[in-house]
């Protein structure tokens, strides 16, 4: 029974070592917080970085090279926050629930080979905040795998 025993057990701590090694640290979360100035995008005026929202979601992509930042507005801007960068785009937004409280405007760089270059594997989507009471959400992923 014991030679059955200690294989089974070196095996399993081998596999958890390998398991931790392969997560990020919080230093790594936080250095993968997206800046919007590293692609020369002007954030919307008043948009205030939360990066507990961000770290959240850059854990939960569980690696990776994605960059992600969460910004909060106010939740009467939304429309404003879309206008700012449909101007700065040169592109209108592909917008879902337009006649209810819900509306999400979402600016997609990541599939095809629309808009400016410098903007490519970049996602901006702009809503109401699912985690904040009373707040507007900015979420902006840069995936930098993305980019040809």
């Amino acid at each position: 029974m014991m030679k059955c025993v200690a294989p089974a057990l070196t095996t399993s701590a081998l596999l958890a070592a390998i398991a931790v090694s392969a997560q990020d640290s919080p230093a790594q979360w936080i250095a993968r917080i997206f800046d919007p100035t590293s692609l020369g995008i002007t954030q919307f005026p008043g948009a205030t970085l939360n990066r507990k929202l961000s770290v959240d979601a850059i854990v939960l992509e569980r690696g990776g090279d994605k960059r992600i930042g969460v910004f909060l507005i106010p939740p009467d801007q939304l429309k404003a926050a879309a206008d700012h960068f449909q101007k700065q785009f040169g592109l209108a937004p592909q917008v879902q629930g337009a006649d209810s409280p819900y509306v999400t405007y979402t600016f997609d760089f990541t599939n095809d080979a629309t808009g400016p270059a410098k903007l490519r594997g970049l996602r901006v989507v702009v809503t109401r905040s699912q985690f904040a009471d009373n707040k507007g959400q900015i979420t902006m992923e840069y995936s930098p795998a993305k980019v040809k």
